[in-house]
């Protein structure tokens, strides 16, 4: 699997090595939900709110920013099969709401990890969708924790 980082914030320096480590172990905790669907290719792009309000307006008709979005893609016809993702993450959001809780980069992991957990069809329309998705995402941060795996997501200064 080939994970790529694009960062189109300037709110704060993302270490890519451990941001795209943190997604590797997040996609293998999500492939093991849905087994027919392995990953060839995600991208994973950290923005700021001006970057993902288009983005939320032109697929998802909402005219406001939010903390994360993605994209699941259907393999190129001859491409060698797996399917490709791509995640937004919403820095500014994270560092605004990891003031009020556990960090930024807590919050960032939390964005990272629904992330994931969508790129497999879980849906979170409803108030049973969202507790089931949230406490699957909060025990793949657990292990990520227990791994060291959630230390150093920004770059020092």
């Amino acid at each position: 699997m080939k994970i790529s980082l694009h960062n189109r914030q300037k709110r704060r320096r993302p270490n890519v090595l451990k941001l795209a480590t943190l997604a590797r172990f997040f996609l293998e905790q999500a492939e093991r939900l849905k087994l027919e669907c392995p990953w060839a290719e995600v991208s994973v792009v950290l923005t700021d709110d001006a970057g993902i309000m288009p983005v939320n307006m032109t697929f998802l008709d909402h005219a406001r920013a939010t903390d994360v979005i993605t994209f699941t893609l259907a393999p190129i016809p001859g491409g060698g099969g797996g399917v490709s993702g791509e995640i937004h993450l919403n820095v500014e959001r994270a560092m605004e709401e990891g003031a009020r809780r556990g960090g930024a980069g807590d919050e960032l992991a939390l964005y990272l990890a629904h992330g994931c957990d969508h790129l497999t069809g879980a849906n979170d329309s409803t108030v049973l969708e969202r507790r089931r998705m949230r406490r699957r995402e909060l025990l793949w941060i657990r292990r990520a924790r227990r791994k060291g795996l959630m230390q150093g997501l920004w770059a020092m200064k």
